[in-house]
């Protein structure tokens, strides 16, 4: 596939739900061989490296703040001759019109010839994009493959715009997002397999520019996404009743996996919700949400998640569920290979069978311990320090004994001594970032490339975002 994709809500923890050990489920049945070694007790370092300071989530837009654009001076264009009658606007004797290209139509505009002519024809829209008082052409190309918008300058009818699509291109709607006197384009490019990608394109004083930032490009350097993938159908409204328009874009996996791609594969996939926000200077990633959970890794990316967009009973929520919900499944290496295999069988009768792979007995201790933990962090950043000392030795009293949540315990001591010193998150999150930096392996229960490409990879900085 061509692009990688890339794309409510709650209850609160109480008290006695992080009390003592004996309130706690018992853990999930689990056998197999462990994936992660325990690891001993490291002396504190001395010497921090300092954190990078990180928004918790993107603020709402200010309405009041948005500057309405200065319109452009008005264009010169050809002078119009009513007279000029293109061709290719008329139906011929059958009710067929001749087919056309762009340079077609820019030899007729600036031969004289009137836009209005091509819209009452049915070849395109005509509308002001630039605000100078003149209308711009937009029109789909004679293939279906473009969106191509004219427009004058120095005098004559040039193209602004040409929109190539994967398997087609279409026009969505042209209207003003963002409140500033200049309408916006919106467009679909159709990829393919069942999903098409949003742009928004408006007049920049020079060129027709990108309103949307999806944030960077993992595989270049320096590429800004500008575009938003969805299955159909997306929505446009007011969610928030500021006045602006927010973009919601979903990504529903069942409706493009019918076939053998590299992104149906068996691999955990939910169904992803988008809510694109504007702030300013781009439309951008406000929320992003997913289906419930159906594995235990899952929801401690949702509660992660969720603690970074400030939603902390949502992200309690997540936590608990990775504690006591049976209900949610395992996942390992070994049932990575197993899936993938299995999916293989739909396209390939003889394939190489993977063995039935049994529970990991490493991964609900490891997770159900860094969900502990994260409670931890969630009680003291809303100033619940009863609550969090009571978490903390809730974790040290359920797993103190079990080897495979010993790094667990020893991240949240790394992080609860340094924050007892100076009443700090800053110290307790550089603590803990530093033990995760030491001991990487701690990382990889949480997610990594085993738990499929919708799974976050996980670095060290994402264990204590409270800085």
């Amino acid at each position: 596939m061509k692009k990688l994709l890339f794309l409510f809500f709650a209850i609160s923890l109480t008290l006695s739900a992080c009390g003592t050990a004996s309130t706690q489920p018992a853990p999930p049945t689990q056998t197999g061989t462990p994936t992660i070694t325990p690891t001993t007790t490291q002396t504190p370092t001395s010497t921090i490296t300092p954190l990078p300071t990180i928004p918790a989530f993107t603020p709402t837009f200010d309405v009041s703040t948005i500057v309405t654009v200065t319109p452009a001076e008005k264009a010169e264009c050809p002078k119009e001759d009513p007279s000029v009658v293109a061709k290719f606007a008329k139906p011929n004797s059958d009710g067929s019109f001749e087919q056309y290209s762009t340079s077609d139509i820019l030899d007729y505009l600036n031969s004289g010839g009137t836009a209005t002519q091509l819209r009452d024809s049915g070849i395109g829209e005509v509308v002001d994009l630039n605000g100078d008082g003149v209308n711009e052409v937009v029109y789909r190309g004679i293939i279906r493959f473009a969106y191509i918008i004219l427009g004058c300058q120095n005098g004559e009818y040039q193209e602004f715009l040409h929109f190539i699509g994967d398997s087609g291109a279409d026009l969505i709607d042209i209207l003003d997002l963002n409140k500033d006197g200049t309408p916006e384009i919106i467009l679909y490019n159709f990829v393919h397999y069942g999903f098409v990608e949003v742009y928004i394109f408006e007049w920049d004083g020079n060129k027709f520019n990108s309103l949307i930032n999806m944030g960077k490009d993992l595989s270049t350097d320096d590429r800004v996404i500008d575009w938003a993938s969805t299955t159909l159908p997306h929505q446009i409204i007011d969610i928030n009743n500021d006045g602006l328009k927010e973009i919601i874009v979903e990504y529903d996996f069942s409706k493009i996996c019918g076939g053998f791609l590299g992104i149906c594969d068996g691999m955990p996939t939910r169904i992803e919700t988008t809510i694109l926000g504007w702030n300013g200077q781009n439309y951008v990633i406000q929320q992003r949400y997913y289906a419930p959970a159906q594995y235990r890794f899952q929801a401690i990316q949702d509660g992660d998640r969720q603690t970074n967009d400030g939603d902390y009973a949502k992200a309690l929520s997540s936590y608990r569920a990775v504690i006591s919900d049976n209900d949610l499944e395992w996942w390992s290496p070994e049932r990575e290979e197993y899936e993938r295999y299995t999916y293989m069988t739909q396209y390939d009768p003889t394939p190489v069978v993977s063995p039935t792979p049994i529970p990991d007995s490493a991964e609900y201790p490891s997770l159900a311990a860094y969900a502990y933990y994260r409670i931890m962090l969630l009680h003291l950043v809303q100033g619940q320090e009863t609550e969090a000392a009571s978490t903390y030795q809730t974790l040290k009293d359920t797993f103190g004994t079990t080897p495979y949540a010993a790094p667990y315990i020893e991240m949240a001591t790394e992080f609860w001594e340094a924050y007892q010193s100076t009443q700090k998150m800053y110290d307790g999150c550089a603590a803990a970032i530093q033990y995760a930096v030491e001991h990487p392996e701690i990382l990889i229960p949480l997610g990594s490339d085993y738990h499929g490409w919708q799974s976050h990879i996980y670095v060290p900085a994402d264990v204590c975002p409270f800085r």
